[in-house]
């Protein structure tokens, strides 16, 4: 009879100690699979190789776009002075900028930035009408970014230190110059996390076109229109990747939070048709904020396309905006 018992035993024990393995097993091919979807995310949203190219660029970003506003730029472009501007962060990072000198200066300067998988290239044709009303202008290239060095982009986080650094730079060649903060999608997230810093008194202001909440919710959204994936546990896990590669966590990046920490008149602008960022994100941060704002939504305009859409208005908005903070 105890010998009936002691096999019983020795089974049950084999049993529980097979379910221990194999749980262990599947548990380690689980977090196996979370984690190469974590790098795969990683690679595919923040990381830039050898030629400068995203995972998530379907094809090198060449600065051509069909629209209006570029063929004028292309032709007004050729008989201006333009400036070429460089500077070494923190992190050793050397980073880029075009200059371009007001017509008439009235001692303002744009600090132009723009957004994910461009440079300044992308933004430029819409400082034209800038230089024209007597702003200088300063268009970055961000870091990872057209002649800027980078590895990763920090989706407005990392970024944020670098207009600080650009603000420092424009001051200490124009100490007088008043500073207004101009941001595009990615580069609107990046003023608006610059905005809770503690800036020069030179910074006037920011206008953000199209910037987003949070990149979490950004890569969130993404990951359900274009992989059809949920964000747990994927985007959890991408955080841990980003942080053990990149040395920074991506859900800092997030402006709704930042801007409880602004005190700057902020212009927010959005695209009433905007799908990539879309525009309830502007309508959310606008509302969010607690002081001087205003919030102009172009109907029909998709992500970034507001001053193509209606390029009276939107200038107006803008000029108005800087004359009220002025």
């Amino acid at each position: 009879y105890n010998s009936i018992l002691f096999r019983q035993g020795d089974i049950m024990f084999k049993k529980r100690k097979f379910l221990i393995i194999l749980l262990a097993v599947i548990s380690f091919l689980i977090l196996c699979v979370i984690g190469f979807a974590g790098n795969y995310l990683v690679d595919y949203a923040i990381t830039v190789d050898e030629n400068g190219n995203l995972g998530s660029m379907s094809e090198p970003y060449t600065g051509i776009q069909d629209t209006l506003a570029q063929k004028e730029y292309d032709e007004w472009i050729t008989n201006q002075d333009l400036g070429e501007w460089e500077i070494t962060n923190k992190e050793g990072l050397n980073l880029w900028a075009q200059y371009y000198p007001a017509l008439e200066d009235t001692n303002v300067t744009i600090l132009a930035v723009h957004g994910y998988t461009v440079d300044h290239r992308d933004i430029v044709p819409a400082i034209k009408p800038f230089v024209e009303q007597g702003y200088s202008v300063l268009a970055i290239d961000q870091r990872g970014r057209g002649q800027s060095e980078g590895n990763y982009l920090g989706m407005g986080w990392l970024e944020k230190d670098d207009v600080i650094e650009w603000i420092n730079a424009i001051i200490e060649q124009y100490p007088n110059n008043k500073i207004i903060l101009y941001g595009e999608s990615m580069g609107a997230a990046t003023v608006m996390l610059a905005a809770s810093q503690q800036l020069p008194e030179n910074v006037i202001g920011v206008i953000e076109d199209c910037g987003y909440t949070s990149a979490y919710e950004m890569f969130e959204d993404q990951l359900k229109e274009r992989f059809g994936l949920p964000a747990f546990p994927f985007l959890p896990a991408a955080q841990i990747v980003g942080q053990l590669r990149a040395c920074y966590d991506f859900g800092k990046a997030s402006p709704i939070n930042a801007l409880k920490n602004a005190t700057l008149p902020i212009l927010f602008i959005h695209g009433g048709d905007d799908t990539y960022v879309p525009t309830w994100m502007g309508e959310k941060l606008y509302a969010s904020y607690q002081n001087q704002k205003e919030l102009l939504i172009i109907p029909g305009a998709e992500h970034g396309a507001s001053a193509d859409v209606d390029p009276d208005l939107y200038y107006k908005t803008i000029f108005d905006f800087i004359e009220s903070i002025n």
